[in-house]
């Protein structure tokens, strides 16, 4: 490794080095760049998400909240350019680019006013990988809710549920350690190992999110084999300025209630010799919900408290600038009471009884959480320094973060059962992205480091306890990698390689010995990448990607032998498991009129030794009393699909969204469907909007999954012991098919160019439609959410 190290520090040198020399023997004409702000030509307010780009080179922008916009590595010459959105009349202008130049766009309202698309996919950064990003008013109408809850906006993507207060994201039918998510450019580090652990953020933080569906284990490292989730806030403000925001949300279905609230404002000192500024932004949210309803009964013990808060501040300075960002997330969480039984003859009729005993359904009403319940803490520390050098820009990552995690079970007689996590992470990253090479290539090289060490109990190297779920561990990886790119005319190419490496000592006292066993775990490989982006004019655009990523097993995969709380379920790993290696093929294409926009992505992901929780058929009896039973194992495993999103423009003020998602997942191993994946599903959504106001109405169908597997694949269990023996073990069939309606209308109050009021009123199943949903995990016990009305104000200042 040191040599891989060495060699990375000689390449970021010799770039430098060189491309210095080259400026001063002969001046670059590629490093010109434009910028400037689009602004409505009327009342000159900046218009965010207009395209800007440069005719002759196909090449185009996004503006910023701000309606800024910036681009570089332009070389000298005349260019046509051009801005526009859908509802403007599209502004043509010509510049002649000799190094610099500023250009501020002004566009007039057009005849046809299309209705804005809530979720776009679009191509960012030169990648040619597809992302959709979900931010100003399609995220503003997800406020109050999870982070899992507010992907399900996306095409392709929903959640792995435990009830009604945890969700987590799932991207093509994968989740957990095979979704990375980046948390302000921060790998989000805790026990995301378990179903029912949700990600410890707070979606308030962001103002934008983006997912990239596919693997990109090549930028990312070796886990991102599904995906990547990356949370971006606002930048900074350097003004002198105070301003923010202020969101209440109000949820009637368990009257829970949301504030949050932002307050920023900067510093730019005058009469200095080097221009400067300093930002800052403070933020904090609460929530409190209490027990939620079905359409025909309440759940015991299925509240939420939150408590979070988090601050960041930047100095800029010339040619660098550092930025730091310090949050906190704090949650209790109850887990429904019926969902922990007390024995195995109990477990089965709570199956087969179709709802809950009247003790876990009360009459009233209570904010109170009790046992079994979640108590989770989050810490997160960024410090990030970004330095421009002649070469490039070099810039320096590096992230505390510390998670405590503590599931209080329910009393079994004068036994107190609590199970503690608690884990300590730090990661790091350089990375260099560097100017064009030979006036063809652009790209970027980095290293990252992660270090973990999770203690359950005792000290790490001495355990005191047989029973926990996940033992004491360490955790070192480390990776290296290389991407570079060819942008040219209608063509971008893009290519990578990455190396990584993990080291895994786990320090454990078996179940039913005494004396501690130290085990060793060593995982190495390389991944790459290769993409084509073809535009062959402003209307089409096609995306191929070829991608390969591993994934080394988990320690719960390997180690996992116990209960798991939040789950009800009992979980045992296998320490032979090996690593899984995946190959991603993805087909995306784009098409872009006035009145019709279509995203249209193919995907075929196969993934050598994929590791998955599959039921054994039978039930547990513990101390804690009853549970389903799982095994982690691994098979030959191919996941395959289509993700279609349109949006149509019927009339000026009327459009349609449609959004379908179909998959199929295989064990080609045992030669049967995959279990917990989730069904084919089907949104649209219709759209009436005049000035500042906005109806829509939305139906949601969700098929019944039937590709299910027949039969247990775990032979050395005897076949007396299996009582759930249909549907590949599981303990219940897929429940049926459903359809769920939504309506919502949106209102913006203009007061002045600073001040605004935007206020919402949704109704989320309208017709409080009784279902369940085949990836809760909860299903087994009882029914999902019944009609709630959400009321959403903010107000921005």
């Amino acid at each position: 490794m040191k040599k891989v190290f060495s060699l990375f520090f000689y390449f970021l040198y010799f770039s430098s080095f060189s491309q210095t020399k080259e400026e001063t023997a002969k001046p670059i004409h590629c490093d010109c760049f434009i910028h400037g702000v689009v602004l409505d030509n009327v009342t000159k307010e900046p218009i965010v998400g207009a395209v800007v780009f440069i005719k002759e080179l196909n090449k185009g922008v996004v503006t910023d909240l701000t309606g800024h916009y910036h681009m570089a590595n332009l070389c000298q010459g005349t260019y046509t350019v051009i801005g526009r959105i859908v509802g403007y009349q599209e502004k043509t202008y010509t510049i002649k680019l000799v190094h610099e130049a500023e250009q501020e766009i002004k566009l007039s309202e057009g005849e046809l006013h299309l209705a804005n698309v809530d979720i776009k996919a679009e191509k960012i950064d030169n990648l040619t990988q597809t992302k959709n990003v979900l931010e100003n008013a399609a995220l503003d109408q997800t406020r109050g809710q999870s982070l899992g809850e507010t992907l399900k906006q996306i095409s392709g993507v929903t959640t792995l549920q435990t009830g009604s207060s945890i969700s987590k994201p799932v991207i093509h039918g994968m989740h957990s350690n095979r979704v990375l998510i980046l948390n302000n450019g921060v790998r989000q580090e805790g026990q995301q190992w378990g179903s029912e652990h949700a990600p410890e953020i707070d979606p308030f933080v962001a103002k934008k999110i983006t997912v990239l569906k596919g693997a990109a284990g090549v930028r990312y490292g070796s886990d991102a084999i599904a995906g990547v989730v990356m949370l971006e806030p606002e930048a900074l403000p350097d003004s002198t300025t105070i301003g923010g925001e202020v969101n209440t949300v109000y949820f009637t279905n368990g009257n829970q209630i949301v504030t949050s609230a932002i307050v920023e404002g900067g510093l730019r000192p005058k009469k200095v010799a080097v221009p400067q500024s300093f930002g800052y932004r403070l933020q904090g949210t609460f929530k409190r919900g209490g027990d939620i309803s079905t359409p025909d009964y309440r759940l015991a013990n299925t509240g939420v408290s939150e408590i979070n808060f988090s601050v960041g501040a930047n100095y800029k300075r010339r040619n660098w600038q550092s930025e730091v960002f310090f949050s906190q997330f704090n949650t209790q969480i109850g887990v429904f009471s019926g969902s922990h039984i007390g024995n195995v003859t109990d477990l089965i009729e709570a199956i087969n009884r179709g709802s809950p005993l009247s003790i876990y359904t009360p009459e009233n009403f209570t904010y109170t959480i009790g046992r079994p319940y979640q108590d989770v803490q989050h810490n997160l520390l960024k410090l990030k320094s970004i330095h421009a050098l002649p070469g490039g820009k070099l810039s320096l990552t590096l992230g505390r973060q510390y998670n405590y995690r503590k599931e209080v079970d329910i009393l079994r007689g004068d036994k107190n059962l609590v199970q503690l996590f608690q884990i300590t992470t730090y990661t790091g990253e350089l990375l260099f992205e560097h100017k064009p090479l030979f006036r063809l290539l652009t790209g970027s090289i980095g290293v990252n480091a992660n270090f973990q060490q999770n203690l359950t109990t005792g000290n790490l190297r001495e355990p005191r306890s047989s029973t926990v779920l996940i033992p004491n561990f360490q955790n070192t990886t480390g990776g290296i990698f290389l991407i570079e790119r060819i942008v040219k005319s209608q063509w971008e190419i893009e290519g990578g390689v990455r190396y990584d490496f993990r080291t895994l000592n786990v320090y454990r006292i078996p179940r039913g010995q005494q004396d501690m066993v130290e085990s060793l775990k060593k995982n190495e490989n390389f991944t790459g990448t290769f993409g084509v982006n073809f535009r062959p004019n402003s209307q089409w655009n096609f995306l191929f990607n070829l991608t390969s990523a591993w994934r080394a097993p988990t320690v719960n995969e390997l180690y996992s032998d116990g209960v798991h709380h939040g789950a009800a379920s009992y979980e045992k790993g296998d320490e032979n498991l090996n690593a899984e290696v995946a190959t991603n093929l993805s087909f995306t294409t784009n098409y872009f009129t006035r009145l019709f926009q279509l995203e249209l992505h193919m995907y075929n992901n196969y993934i050598q030794n994929f590791i998955f929780l599959a039921p054994t058929g039978r039930p547990t009896l513990t101390i804690r009393g009853a549970f389903p039973e799982f095994w982690y194992t691994q098979t030959n495993a191919r996941f395959r699909g289509i993700d279609l999103t349109g949006n149509f423009q019927i009339q000026k003020h009327i459009s349609l969204n449609s959004k379908l998602s179909y998959l199929q997942a295989q064990d080609i191993s045992h030669a049967q469907p995959l279990i917990m994946i989730p069904p084919n599903r089907w949104e649209n959504t219709l759209r009436y909007e005049w000035k500042k106001s906005g109806i829509s109405l939305t139906n949601l169908y969700v098929a019944k999954q039937s590709r299910v597997p027949a039969k247990v694949i775990f032979s050395e269990i005897p076949a007396d012991e299996i009582i759930f023996n249909q549907y590949g073990g599981d303990f219940a069939p897929p429940p049926p098919a459903y359809m769920l309606w939504s309506a919502a209308f949106t209102q913006q109050l203009k007061f002045n160019n600073k001040n605004s009021l935007d206020v919402s009123l949704t109704v989320n199943n309208l017709l409080n439609t009784n279902y369940r949903d085949y990836l809760n995990r909860f299903r087994y016990f009882a029914d999902e959410i019944g009609r709630n009305f959400v009321i959403r104000a903010k107000y921005s200042f």
